[in-house]
């Protein structure tokens, strides 16, 4: 079975995830180039929106990355990459762009939606992520989510002159089933699928 590739819109319990469109550039320009959003990340220059729409036009088609959605307003991305297909096996990123919405359960939502797919129509059988060590917003919302941490790379990237960590952090099917279980109890429902993956 083939893992990755396209996704339709997933609906959450908070959220929605579909592709990225064209139209999300303007939002996307600025969520790259917000000093909050920028020390988090693992790139070192400015982006410009030529260099977003040639992102969007390079991903057309593939299914990723998802825009998250909140009442139909752009709020920031999320998605999976680096399928190691034989091992079943992927990275997930995220960043939620909108500082207002930081702290009311979007980007958890959003990464539970996106794994419930994934482990649910690709078979996965873990997935992992790589974050700042200093990222003090994210790592407790990824234990929430049933990741693991599995090491920390000292002294990985140079941001705003200083050396900053890397902590590798992963989730197995069994431990998702675990996060799952409180996620839906949090918020009643079921993550529904508006259109089919290939």
């Amino acid at each position: 079975m083939a893992r990755g590739g396209a996704v339709g819109a997933i609906r959450g319990h908070t959220v929605e995830l579909r592709p990225v469109e064209e139209s999300d550039a303007p939002f996307i320009h600025r969520w790259m180039n917000q000093p909050e959003i920028w020390r988090y990340m693992d790139y070192e220059r400015q982006y410009s929106l030529a260099d977003v729409l040639e992102d969007i036009e390079a991903a057309r088609g593939s299914g990723q990355p998802l825009t998250i959605l909140v009442d139909g307003r752009p709020i920031g991305r999320v998605g999976l990459n680096q399928f190691r297909d034989r091992d079943r096996i992927c990275s997930l990123y995220l960043y939620i762009g909108e500082p207002e919405c930081w702290g009311r359960g979007y980007a958890r939502d959003a990464v539970m939606t996106l794994l419930a797919f994934a482990f649910d129509r690709w078979d996965l059988h873990q997935v992992e992520l790589w974050t700042l060590s200093d990222n003090d917003r994210a790592i407790p919302m990824y234990r929430r989510c049933g990741f693991v941490e599995e090491a920390t790379l000292r002294d990985r990237s140079f941001k705003e002159g200083r050396w900053v960590g890397h902590t590798v952090m992963s989730v197995n099917r069994d431990e998702f089933a675990t996060a799952r279980a409180t996620w839906d109890a949090d918020a009643p429902g079921i993550v529904t699928q508006d259109s089919q993956a290939t």
